[in-house]
């Protein structure tokens, strides 16, 4: 089995997102970029768009963001946001207010 990546999406008003990923696609300025296990150090600006990312049981997520930046470094991705678009965060997902 693939390792995972812990996937984190904060907001101004605290943490939207916690969860697990054995790979992500996250919106950049042209297009997106997508990120596996043991992807190099990285961090990238992106536009308003559609985050979506695999778990380690095989089901895909999605969640629309409005533009700002992600970061990721040893297996941690962090992404730092204005707002979620629409209905927020998806079922199943960790949210702390």
């Amino acid at each position: 089995m693939a390792g995972t990546i812990q996937l984190r999406v904060l907001t101004d008003t605290g943490t939207a997102l916690e969860d697990e990923a054995v790979s992500i696609r996250a919106p950049a300025q042209e297009g997106s970029i997508g990120f596996l296990y043991n992807h190099a150090p990285l961090v990238e600006t992106f536009s308003p768009g559609k985050l979506i990312w695999k778990r380690p049981t095989g089901e895909t997520r999605e969640l629309m963001l409005e533009d700002g930046m992600l970061e990721i470094v040893r297996n941690r991705c962090t992404i730092l946001t204005r707002a979620i678009r629409k209905d927020g965060v998806p079922p199943g997902a960790v949210r702390l207010s």
